[in-house]
């Protein structure tokens, strides 16, 4: 009887663990919601769910990745002190949370872009990209179950573009 209390209260743990780290991108969204050049996309399940099977954007199949996304958040804010504010931010929200893993970095000019995942075992549970370049700031969180080779077919189609 004791295992399974023990065994209900890790799983109770280990939720609210994974609901706290997509509250903490979700409160910086709602920071941010009412700034001027502020733009929020949210996108759920039953949205994603309405998309055409066969979708297609330029070389990126996304017809097998699309049923595994949970949900999609995007922010993005151009040329304005917000946009430093917001980049510190989400920089440090990565920083301070050990379970991200930087998948890559890339520095050209005057643009920063980071992947950072969450990987549960094999699969990856949520991605974070964060582009900072001289006039915009865009922080994009992916939730669902992906391999990492899902992730790299998209890399690879998006390579193309």
């Amino acid at each position: 009887m004791k295992i399974k209390y023990l065994l209900l209260v890790i799983c109770i743990s280990g939720s609210s663990l994974i609901y706290a780290q997509n509250d903490t991108f979700k409160s910086l969204l709602n920071k941010y919601e009412n700034e001027n050049n502020v733009t929020i996309v949210s996108i759920s399940k039953a949205m994603l769910s309405l998309m055409p099977s066969n979708i297609k954007t330029g070389n990126v199949d996304l017809q097998n990745v699309l049923p595994k996304i949970e949900s999609l958040l995007i922010i993005t804010s151009e040329g304005s002190t917000t946009k430093q504010k917001m980049n510190s931010e989400f920089k440090l929200l990565i920083d301070n949370n050990r379970d991200y893993e930087e998948l890559m970095r890339i520095k050209s000019d005057k643009t920063d872009v980071i992947f950072n995942v969450i990987k549960r075992g094999d699969l990856i549970s949520e991605l974070i990209m964060i582009v900072n370049d001289e006039q915009n700031f865009v922080a994009m969180q992916i939730l669902g179950n992906f391999t990492m080779e899902e992730i790299q077919k998209i890399a690879q189609g998006a390579e193309v573009l």
